[in-house]
């Protein structure tokens, strides 16, 4: 089923769909989700509380985050640039110290101040695909390649909340913390297909 609309119906703030899409280009826009041992995680969708990008049972808060991939063509590694998209770019990003970094929702991340010593790296990611690296894992899996260590879950505020984290393998973590996978998922395409500022959700 595909939806067509024309761009003087959307604001300004979806006014920046066509630069992005030149020529009949296209933006595959994903949602992410847990994959666990730990039945109350597995299968739930990642929102954001904040800046924080977890599990969380507010409505607010619960709806799924997401986003759309920018690669650089000289690494292969990916941006995760939120969807839709704001007028100050909103960039999902790992933020922390000591190999124990939260993932975020940054605004402007090249231009956002950490205090020193303070990781903040969104320009390192890999979306893995084809076959599983290892046996049970998922195929679809959203890969962290800035330095060696695993996704984890933290209990985070409200009972049921709980915060997504990239741990370092040298990193220090209490035992109430859960190993996970990052999974992404597709929603849609927004394609211009003729460059004329009618956009098509396919």
């Amino acid at each position: 089923m595909k939806w067509t609309f024309a761009l003087g119906l959307f604001t300004a703030t979806t006014l920046a769909i066509p630069a992005l899409i030149p020529g009949g280009g296209g933006l595959n826009v994903y949602k992410l989700r847990l994959s666990s041992r730990t039945k109350a995680l597995d299968g739930q969708y990642l929102g954001v509380n904040g800046s924080t990008v977890g599990v969380f049972k507010t409505a607010s808060s619960a709806t799924p985050v997401q986003f759309y991939p920018v690669t650089d063509k000289k690494t292969g590694l990916v941006e995760l640039h939120t969807y839709p998209i704001a007028a100050v770019d909103q960039i999902l990003a790992l933020v922390g110290t000591n190999g124990l970094l939260t993932f975020s929702n940054v605004a402007d991340p090249a231009k956002a101040a950490f205090p020193r010593g303070t990781t903040c790296d969104w320009k390192s990611f890999r979306l893995a695909g084809g076959n599983p690296t290892a046996p049970g894992r998922p195929s679809n899996s959203l890969a962290y390649a800035g330095s060696n260590g695993s996704w984890t879950a933290f209990p985070s505020g409200n009972k049921g909340d709980w915060s997504v984290k990239w741990k370092g393998a040298d990193a220090y973590t209490t035992t109430d913390s859960m190993p996970i996978e990052v999974v992404y998922e597709p929603i849609e395409k927004i394609v211009d297909e003729n460059g004329d500022g009618i956009i098509t959700i396919a």
